[in-house]
């Protein structure tokens, strides 16, 4: 992504990566409820 040679589903893959990473950060340890992994396509 950084070099400009991802490919669109690359790019899309990458930001679905990076909210999950939110969504877990922001998940209440003392009951937590984890958020589905996005879906891998490789």
């Amino acid at each position: 992504v950084d070099l400009g040679e991802a490919t669109d589903d690359e790019k899309t893959r990458l930001m679905a990566w990076k909210k999950y990473r939110v969504q877990v950060n922001r998940v209440d340890t003392t009951n937590p409820d984890w958020p589905d992994k996005p879906a891998s396509s490789l």
